[in-house]
């Protein structure tokens, strides 16, 4: 099942840390403010770095700030520039001749699950830093109105 990991939900604070502040910051100030090892900050940022989410600023006074404003960046693109895709996974296989399952040429469950994949997926990418900046209770009101779970 969908499972967000340690490295990306420390990704997701860092990057919630710089919008934050709005500013340059550097590797030690963002560890120090979320609590987490230098070598841990250090390994998250070059990957952040390389998929495009912060740029980092070389010199004596460098670190790092956002490469675009918290509104235009999703989080999941924060969560694919530490893990490559954004990981679904279902018991399901794709392919006919999977021998795990005895269902593989037409089955009403893997639709389910493909569909749950994709409604994350589009969560996610919808999902702005600064829509994750809210109070708990306006992000919680705000992701009702976009997409509005039944009974609630």
């Amino acid at each position: 099942m969908f499972r967000v990991t340690r490295a990306e939900e420390q990704a997701v604070r860092l990057i919630m840390r710089l919008a934050i502040v709005g500013e340059q910051l550097t590797l030690s100030e963002l560890a120090e403010a979320e609590a987490l090892p230098e070598p841990t900050v250090a390994k998250l940022l070059g990957m952040l770095r390389r998929g495009g989410v912060v740029d980092a600023v070389r010199g004596r006074n460098g670190g790092y700030v956002l490469a675009n404003r918290p509104e235009r960046t999703s989080a999941a693109s924060v969560i694919r520039s530490i893990s490559g895709d954004l990981v679904f996974e279902y018991p399901c296989s794709d392919s006919n001749d999977d021998p795990d399952c005895p269902r593989t040429g037409d089955c009403g469950l893997r639709p389910v699950w493909r569909h749950l994949g994709n409604r994350v997926a589009e969560v996610l990418e919808q999902t702005s830093i600064a829509d994750l900046l809210r109070k708990e209770k306006s992000a919680s009101r705000n992701l009702q109105d976009l997409w509005p779970l039944a009974g609630t």
